[in-house]
């Protein structure tokens, strides 16, 4: 197959491609041959499963988290009546803080979602709580957990609850930055096409 040398005068009779057809042409050959998929704007492929299936991993990871600060909570209550020597010390206390800083966010961090956030905040709270409500079966009468000094469960509840607010806040605040920071850079973009147009009425040269 021979081609027309640039410049050329078309042969008799052959339909003359209107202006701007060779070029998208020439552009849609290029990227049919490439050989390389659309991407989105975020790195992964435009359509298709890697990114579903990366989401679906993203909240079974969320999943796993919420069980560790259950787990957490679990912990903390079991070594919250320790002592050294005759002084009370319930050091098992700060696990609950540092669950509460590090779940959440990096729930959010996955998943991108303020309810992923939530998640293991909810798991610690709950398992905390019932298990300072709950009776011991073998001795009626008495809490599961602290048999006296009960100071120190409201440490533990105060501390998670003090680290999971201040955590969420956080998050919260970050979220509230980024969107911000998106609806900036949209109106930022659109003046800019507005000051590129041509005034109505007059043809681009």
């Amino acid at each position: 197959m021979t081609t027309a040398p640039i410049g050329a005068a078309a042969e008799p009779g052959a339909p003359e491609n209107p202006p701007g057809v060779a070029a998208e042409t020439t552009i849609a050959a290029d990227n049919g041959t490439s050989g390389e998929k659309p991407v989105d704007a975020g790195g992964g492929p435009a359509s298709g499963g890697p990114a579903a299936v990366g989401t679906v991993v993203d909240w079974l990871l969320v999943a796993l988290i919420t069980l560790l600060a259950a787990g957490a909570a679990v912990l903390g209550l079991a070594f919250l009546p320790m002592h050294i020597g005759a002084v009370p010390f319930p050091i098992s206390a700060l696990l609950g803080v540092g669950a509460m800083i590090l779940g959440p966010r990096a729930a959010y961090r996955l998943t991108g979602s303020v309810l992923a956030a939530v998640l293991p905040v909810a798991a610690w709270f709950a398992v905390s709580v019932w298990l300072v409500l709950s009776r011991n079966t073998m001795m009626p009468g008495l809490p599961l957990t602290v048999i006296d000094g009960q100071w120190r469960v409201m440490v533990l509840l105060g501390l998670g609850s003090l680290a999971a607010a201040a955590t969420l806040g956080l998050i919260w605040g970050d979220r509230l930055r980024d969107r911000l920071a998106a609806e900036r850079a949209a109106a930022q973009a659109r003046d800019d096409e507005a000051e590129d147009a041509p005034p109505a009425g007059v043809e681009p040269a």
